[in-house]
C-alpha cells in the first residue's frame, strides 16, 4: 500500500533565500505542530527536525534537548499572548464601559487570539496530555497569566448578574475549551458548514456563541439586578414575617 503521508522536504545545500526562515524558526514551527498534535511525550526531536526540513544535528545544536525546545515553544506562545493580556488588563480599568460590553470585547478577543494562531489553540486544547514539569510550565507561562487578566472581569460580571451564579474557575476553563477545540476542529467544520471556511464568519459565529451561552440575556440580568436590590433593601429593614408572624385574615 502506498504511503500517502507527506514526506518532509529538506533544505537544499547553499545559502538560503533572503525571505527563508532560519533553522531555529522552522524548528519552533514544527515543534509547536508536533506538540499540539502528539503531545510532548510522543513527539521526537528527530521527527520535528525532519518536518522542519533541517538536520537533526542542528536541532540538538540550537536547542540541546526536546525539553528545551518545549520551553522555547511555550515562551514563543507567551510572547504572542502578551499584548492581548495587556489589553485585558486595560479593559478591567475601563469602568466607563458597561461590564457586559467589556465581557463581549473580551470574548471577541479570545476568539481572535485563537484563530490568529490556530495551532496555539490546538496546543492549549491538548493540555490533558501533559503532566509534571511540562504542565507546570504551560500553566505558569500561558494559562495562568491569561486567567489572571480575565478573571476580574468575570468576577465583576458575576456581581453585576451579567454572568449567572456559578463557579468562575469552571467557567474559565469551559470558555478556553469551547474556543480552542472549535478552532482546532475548524478544518472538520467545513464538511458540515461550508461557510465556516470564511474566517470572519467563523470568528463572528464563535463570538456570538460565547455571548449567548455564557452571558445572561440583558433582560434577565436587569430583572435579577432589581430583585437583588429589593432583597438587599428587605434585609436592611424590618424582617419579613414568617408563617408564625403573619396575621390571620
Amino acid at each position: 500500500m502506498k504511503n500517502s503521508r507527506r514526506q518532509p522536504v529538506r533544505r537544499q545545500p547553499g545559502r538560503p533565500a533572503k525571505d527563508t526562515p532560519d533553522g531555529a524558526l522552522l524548528l519552533l514551527r514544527a515543534a509547536q505542530s508536533a506538540f499540539a498534535r502528539d503531545g510532548f511525550k510522543a513527539a521526537t526531536l528527530r521527527q520535528i527536525a525532519d518536518t522542519a526540513g533541517v538536520d537533526h544535528a542542528l536541532a540538538v545544536h540550537r536547542f540541546g534537548s526536546k525539553e528545551a525546545l518545549w520551553e522555547a515553544v511555550i515562551n514563543q506562545q507567551a510572547d504572542y499572548l502578551a499584548p492581548f493580556i495587556e489589553e485585558l488588563r486595560d479593559l478591567r480599568t475601563r469602568t466607563d464601559i458597561p461590564i457586559r460590553t467589556r465581557l463581549e470585547i473580551a470574548f471577541r478577543q479570545m476568539v481572535t487570539v485563537t484563530l490568529g494562531d490556530p495551532e496555539c489553540g490546538m496546543f492549549l486544547s491538548r493540555i490533558s496530555l501533559e503532566s509534571g514539569e511540562k504542565l507546570d510550565l504551560l500553566v505558569g507561562k500561558l494559562l495562568r497569566p491569561y486567567h489572571d487578566a480575565l478573571y476580574p472581569l468575570l468576577v465583576e460580571g458575576l456581581r453585576s448578574r451579567v454572568i449567572r451564579r456559578q463557579r468562575l474557575e469552571t467557567l474559565y476553563f469551559m470558555l478556553i475549551h469551547a474556543v480552542t477545540m472549535t478552532a482546532s476542529y475548524s478544518h472538520v467544520l467545513k464538511y458540515f458548514d461550508p461557510s465556516s471556511v470564511d474566517g470572519d464568519r467563523l470568528k463572528k459565529d464563535m463570538t456570538e456563541f460565547l455571548i449567548v451561552n455564557f452571558l445572561a440575556s440583558p433582560s434577565v440580568a436587569t430583572q435579577d439586578g432589581s430583585a437583588g436590590k429589593r432583597a438587599t433593601l428587605r434585609t436592611k429593614g424590618t424582617q419579613t414575617p414568617g408563617p408564625r408572624h403573619r396575621k390571620a385574615k
